[in-house]
């Protein structure tokens, strides 16, 4: 699989430095064949594909990374608290946690972005309250683990707040996981990200061109004229998604 990586990551860099960001129409190269200028040929308005497949791909791990990123982090916040606070607030930030897991990650998502205004800002709201509440659920479990473990105990004797020693010595604890968490997360996060775009909600389209969601709904009629229009950015979505796997060594440290 590393080398499928490495194969990837050539091909979009490639793809950014040989061809332009595909945001213009071009009739006149409507489904194009093969050449050195068009590798994979053009899609029905003259869009290269092999441009199209390159900054389609970078648009999703641009935004892909920090929107996983964010999520983590509202779900360390919850953690924080329900440590430092406890008694009523952890039950409620726990009764809350239920209750999202309850729902199809999914759903809410869609929702979010169906009841408010399209933008990369309500896309990373929606992705965050999908996703916060499962990512919650397995960091506390590791903080009650570790929360008496000896150096914890040891610096409340000292008189230690609870911010210290979550700082100190829980976080060090939980960062491996954070990681499994970021990892094995993400994959998720691609593909609502890719949901959206072919449901025609997409972001950064006007700099890098539309995302590999949308260019399968758009292509997908002409299968029969241009079938690497279809096929590049299904590719694309894969080895994105390829891109963050690790093997079932890496993700054997979350709880349960």
């Amino acid at each position: 699989m590393k080398y499928a990586k490495f194969i990837f990551l050539v091909l979009v860099l490639f793809g950014l430095f040989s061809q332009k960001p595909p945001v213009d129409i071009n009739l006149k190269e409507s489904f194009c064949t093969y050449s050195l200028a068009h590798p994979m040929g053009c899609d029905r308005v003259g869009r290269d594909v092999f441009g199209l497949f390159a900054y389609g791909s970078l648009l999703t791990i641009l935004i892909a990374i920090p929107t996983k990123v964010i999520a983590l982090l509202v779900s360390l916040v919850f953690c924080l608290i329900s440590y430092v606070f406890k008694g009523i607030v952890a039950e409620l930030i726990n009764s809350l946690s239920a209750v999202f897991l309850s729902i199809p990650s999914l759903l809410i998502a869609l929702v979010v972005i169906f009841t408010s205004e399209k933008g990369l800002l309500v896309f990373i709201l929606s992705i965050t309250l999908s996703e916060w509440a499962n990512s919650y659920e397995i960091l506390f479990t590791k903080i009650r683990e570790v929360k008496d473990s000896g150096y914890a105990t040891i610096s409340k004797i000292f008189g230690a707040g609870e911010v210290y020693v979550f700082r100190n010595h829980i976080l060090p604890e939980i960062y491996p996981l954070l990681l499994v968490l970021f990892l094995t997360g993400i994959p998720a996060v691609i593909m609502t990200l890719s949901i959206f775009s072919y449901l025609g909600i997409d972001f950064g389209s006007e700099y890098f061109g539309p995302g590999l969601g949308e260019q399968i709904s758009f292509s997908k009629d002409y299968f029969h004229r241009s079938p690497l229009s279809v096929l590049a950015p299904i590719l694309g979505i894969f080895l994105v998604v390829n891109l963050f796997y690790t093997g079932e060594k890496k993700t054997k440290g979350i709880p349960g």
